[in-house]
């Protein structure tokens, strides 16, 4: 798994690339805290180049909307493939994060 941070004035980019898994969740956890602690921008994640996500993936996601969320900033996530989005929404999701279909959307939300 790859991460990449894209930093503008008013928010933080995360394109992930790969899979989230119990083996590459911490990766993306530890980069994602490290960068909301460091800064007071709201956080986007890009789902496009995620091809799966296990229930620690999900956790992740989690821990990282409640560290925005303790600092009063907004999370999105956006371009989730088919798959990724259906285990979103079987585990209910879909309905604490909030979702957009691209980055405009999602930045046009902040």
């Amino acid at each position: 798994m790859q991460i990449d941070v894209a930093q503008t004035d008013k928010f933080l980019e995360f394109i992930i690339d790969g899979r989230l898994d119990a083996t590459t969740v911490g990766e993306l956890e530890s980069r994602a805290l490290e960068e909301i602690n460091n800064h007071n921008l709201a956080v986007l994640l890009n789902f496009a180049k995620v091809e799966y996500i296990s229930s620690a993936g999900l956790r992740a996601v989690l821990k990282i909307a409640k560290a925005t969320q303790s600092k009063k900033l907004a999370m999105r996530c956006f371009a989730l493939q088919p798959a990724v989005f259906e285990v979103f929404k079987l585990s209910g999701f879909s309905t604490i994060i909030k979702i957009f279909d691209d980055k405009e959307s999602a930045i046009a939300s902040l």
